[in-house]
């Protein structure tokens, strides 16, 4: 299936991202370490929507709304959103419309506020199931669907999740918009079949035969800070260690401001 670049064209800015009544949510516990703003609910579900072959031979939804695609041009999976908290919360699993909003702005994917940041400018990113020794570990380049995490949030979730007892915290200075990461579908005379999950750039061909579940950057200009690792990790193995105050020194602003919703 190839795509001109030129029918990828971006809709309208912040397409519909997150229906999410942000009031509600806050009273249910959205943008807290017990219900981070990127987590799914067990109450939260994909939903089908039938997808077609569109004239100009890229992807679509016979029903297609607005809050389908982002600003790229980049088809997404459905999602339910339920602010009221029901169910129970599925950290492994981001919400897709959520996950998109945070790496969209470049939020704290727990709280949804500012990032911590580095005084040379480097947002901080905490990646899960990192390498045993992330000494001399090179991360440049590495294309990465988290989302950026402020300092206050980064203590709170390595002393409750077991994915960060082997974390890397990376200061970056170019998150660079790359593209998505979702299913990717092939045309065989039957129809519309799964080709398996996959990544697809932005304004390239790949782009136009994908629904995506998470938007992806390529991280540049990144520095592994050994100190903050180690921290975090031995938060994951005895969480009454405290947080390291003097971690402040090298930071510009407040690592930590009130949450922001998504932009309708």
């Amino acid at each position: 299936m190839t795509t001109p670049t030129s029918m990828l064209a971006p809709r309208s800015p912040h397409p519909g991202s997150a229906k999410v009544d942000a009031l509600t949510a806050r009273t249910a516990g959205l943008g807290t370490p017990r219900w981070p703003f990127i987590s799914r609910r067990s109450t939260e579900r994909p939903q089908h929507a039938r997808l077609l072959l569109r004239p100009d031979g890229i992807l679509g939804y016979a029903d297609e709304r607005e809050e389908d695609r982002d600003t790229e041009g980049g088809l997404w999976a459905r999602i339910t959103s339920d602010p009221t908290g029901g169910g129970t919360v599925k950290n492994a699993l981001p919400h897709y419309y959520r996950q998109r909003h945070l790496m969209r702005e470049l939020l704290c994917q727990v709280c949804a506020g500012a990032p911590a940041r580095h005084r040379d400018g480097g947002f901080l990113f905490v990646l899960p199931d990192g390498p045993k020794m992330p000494s001399g570990l090179d991360m440049e380049g590495v294309r990465e669907a988290t989302p950026p995490v402020c300092l206050r949030c980064a203590d709170a979730s390595a002393a409750g999740c077991p994915r960060l007892r082997r974390c890397v915290a990376l200061w970056v200075r170019r998150p660079v918009l790359y593209g998505v990461h979702g299913l990717t579908y092939r045309l065989v005379p039957s129809g519309l079949q799964v080709a398996g999950p996959g990544m697809a750039a932005y304004e390239t061909p790949a782009l136009g035969g994908m629904v995506a579940t998470q938007m992806v950057r390529r991280l540049n200009h990144v520095s592994v800070d050994r100190e903050l690792t180690a921290h975090l990790r031995a938060l994951g193995r005895a969480p009454a260690i405290p947080p390291l105050p003097e971690r402040q020194n090298h930071l510009s602003g407040t690592p930590h401001q009130s949450a922001t919703p998504p932009r309708p």
